[in-house]
């Protein structure tokens, strides 16, 4: 699952939770987070919610923003879900240093 996928899941999750328990159909997620989170227009926060390639020019969720929302929402698989991305970009740098020490001086250029 991406990111802006569990983001959207978090945020639609907690707007139907609310409008049950405000008994308010029209109750939007997306503003009320967003004002948490300081941006004046909640069209920032569902550009982070859209699916995008790779290398484009995406809205990012920061790290206070995400605990934010956590904390708003009271759903932490964002928490998890950052925790594993470090996790995964630890491993590749390390598998990354593990492959160059690996390499033949002639390859990495210290041969003649």
């Amino acid at each position: 699952m991406k990111l802006s996928e569990l983001l959207y899941t978090t945020i639609k999750n907690f707007e139907l939770e609310r409008r049950i328990e405000l008994d308010d159909s029209t109750f939007d997620a997306f503003t009320f987070l967003a004002a948490k989170i300081g941006h004046k227009n909640p069209s920032t926060l569902r550009k982070m919610c859209e699916s995008r390639p790779a290398g484009s020019n995406a809205a990012k969720l920061g790290v206070e923003e995400a605990i934010i929302i956590m904390s708003a929402t009271h759903d932490y698989r964002l928490f998890r879900f950052i925790e594993e991305q470090l996790k995964l970009k630890q491993l590749q740098s390390k598998t990354t240093q593990l492959n160059i020490f690996s390499q033949p001086m002639r390859v990495l250029g210290g041969g003649r």
